[in-house]
């Protein structure tokens, strides 16, 4: 029996369930867990979902996101235990712990970096998102979707790939959406709420980011910088940082693009894009991980001390690139 097998096979048979998804949620880890919470729901599981951090406001249009619990923490071991979308369980925050403890973990994502850190692990790297992965495993348990199922998967999806502009859609996944879309949902409303409408303090903040660009190695790369002063000086949340980065990416001629994001005086988030390199294993020299065009990591240690290790790396892979 395979893993995905034996998973179907204790969503099927298992009453109760928790759900959980990473922090900082984005599109694919909240459309996620909230299809497949439904999903198992309409089967006459129960379910309680869980996420370390807010879900951004730009989400909160999808069914059953106010019913999600950032701060009331996993009790029960003996509960199976669901992770999504998370590539190590450091990504669990305040939840990784109890979710650690927990007698079965079924872990389901996409990352090519994810640690298998599961009882039972569905890992499908050539899966676009993973929601395209629930979308599979709630048609082989034979749950009706519906509306709300439809545009929970259609947000993971449409998200981590770009509104389908990046590399990692495939024919498939567009076979997925395709049938999404025939539950009577309106693409445009949704990508409008998704990616189009930004608070004025996302421009503030954005224009403050552009002040910081500095371009290296023959303009191949691209280096912004923020922190959270900068952040709350723009009256700017959380949320308004999603997407700033492709702005150094999108630049012509710029291959790989970095934000240095400061948020304390001993701790630095940084993200990478590109258009060709792989910046997962990027990441992952760090001790981060991601996608293959889109990727991060989180160091402790003062800003400068951080960004000479991160730039020592980041123009290593150029070179050797170009080598």
């Amino acid at each position: 029996m395979t893993e995905r097998e034996k998973i179907i096979e204790i969503l099927l048979s298992e009453e109760y369930f928790y759900i959980i998804s990473h922090m900082l949620p984005d599109g694919d880890s909240v459309g996620s867990l909230l299809a497949m919470g439904e999903g198992l729901r309409r089967i006459g599981k129960k379910v309680r979902l869980f996420t370390p951090g807010q879900i951004p406001g730009k989400y909160h249009f999808l069914q059953g996101s106010e019913a999600v619990v950032q701060d009331v923490l996993i009790t029960d071991p003996e509960i199976t235990t669901i992770v999504l979308d998370s590539s190590d369980p450091d990504r669990l925050g305040v939840f990784k712990d109890a979710v650690m403890k927990s007698k079965i973990i079924i872990n389901i994502d996409h990352h090519v970096t994810n640690q298998r850190f599961g009882t039972l692990d569905l890992v499908d790297a050539s899966a676009a998102a993973t929601g395209e992965i629930i979308y599979g495993i709630l048609k082989e348990m034979n749950v009706e979707f519906n509306k709300s199922i439809a545009e929970a998967l259609y947000v993971a999806i449409s998200t981590d790939t770009g509104s389908f502009k990046y590399e990692n859609t495939t024919s498939n996944t567009h076979l997925v959406v395709a049938s999404l879309l025939d539950m009577g949902l309106n693409p445009g409303t949704i990508s409008q709420k998704i990616f189009d409408e930004r608070p004025l303090s996302f421009y503030i903040l954005l224009k403050e980011a552009l002040a910081t660009l500095e371009l290296y190695e023959r303009r191949s790369m691209a280096v912004m910088t923020l922190s959270n002063d900068i952040r709350e000086r723009s009256g700017a949340s959380s949320d308004d940082l999603d997407g700033i980065i492709n702005y150094t990416r999108n630049i012509e001629g710029v291959e790989l693009g970095v934000l240095f994001y400061v948020e304390s005086d001993s701790e630095v988030k940084v993200g990478f894009r590109s258009k060709v390199l792989d910046v997962s294993e990027l990441a992952d020299r760090l001790n981060g991980g991601g996608h293959v065009r889109a990727a991060g990591c989180r160091l402790q240690g003062d800003f400068q001390s951080v960004k000479e290790k991160v730039m020592a790396e980041a123009c290593k892979m150029l070179k050797n690139t170009k080598a």
